[in-house]
């Protein structure tokens, strides 16, 4: 999910204004991301530590009551409340569940719920569902390096890889996956001649690597034009295309939105 990115702000804007009450409740307005992580865990863990110290408290006195008051009713709540406290559980599988908590695949899930909720209210697709039907793939091949971290092939230690690497002869046509903006373009250490491209709702795609770049900054592409060729610039062992996808400024797996089975 990451942080709160600051020149997505109209994109953030723009669902508060679409504000509805769904099941009770106000979606929309100040987003909670723009607080602190830190802030966003005391609060919450403080406000749960309560909730559930009072819902202990009011089952104390629940339980004393059945002891006081013995019927049929109070009895049967009584001795299922003392089975529970002297059954036997596993801790060793609760503190491994615990430990094996992963706290972006939380935020994934938060996300998705959160785009979810945004169709239910506003109608049309999710941004997984924009992407898988209405997105092309820029450039056929194997991919040869996945999302994720791996073994930086230079400095041998491990590095986040941002994209996918797709194997590709040298010069070979890079296409826009759909219409957009050329947000920015050039050259750097890392990857060679670059291109990001805005497509709106917070979606951008960047490619590197490149050999001949054929579009520049603030140039309106469309789907299928040919944006560069591809090439074997900047920190490259070989030809290939540096594919990323990102969301809101933060970098998803372009292999769980865009079909690259067909081209394997």
């Amino acid at each position: 999910m990451g942080s709160y990115n600051s020149q997505y702000e109209s994109y953030y804007r723009n669902l508060g204004n679409k504000r509805k009450s769904y099941g009770g409740y106000s979606y929309g307005g100040t987003s909670s991301f723009g607080k602190s992580k830190s802030s966003f865990d005391g609060n919450f863990l403080m406000k749960r530590l309560m909730q559930d110290l009072i819902g202990v408290f009011a089952m104390l006195i629940i339980v004393m009551g059945c002891k006081l008051v013995v019927t049929p009713a109070t009895t049967t709540v009584y001795n299922y409340s003392k089975d529970m406290v002297n059954k036997s559980y596993d801790y060793t599988k609760i503190v491994g569940s615990v430990k094996n908590f992963k706290i972006s695949e939380a935020q994934k899930k938060i996300m998705d719920l959160i785009e979810e909720i945004k169709i239910d209210i506003g109608g049309g697709k999710t941004i997984k569902d924009k992407i898988m039907q209405d997105f092309n793939i820029p450039a056929a091949g194997i991919i040869t390096s996945e999302f994720g971290y791996r073994e930086d092939p230079f400095t041998k230690q491990k590095k986040f890889h941002e994209g996918v690497d797709i194997d590709l002869k040298e010069g070979t046509e890079v296409k826009c996956p759909s219409s957009g903006k050329v947000k920015e373009c050039g050259e750097d250490a890392e990857l060679g001649k670059y291109i990001l491209i805005d497509h709106g709702s917070g979606i951008e795609t960047k490619y590197g690597h490149l050999s001949e770049l054929l579009v520049k900054k603030d140039d309106k592409v469309e789907k299928g034009q040919t944006l560069a060729k591809s090439g074997n610039t900047g920190k490259s062992t070989a030809p290939h295309l540096h594919f990323e996808l990102l969301y809101m400024g933060e970098n998803k797996n372009p292999e769980e939105y865009f079909n690259f089975s067909s081209a394997k």
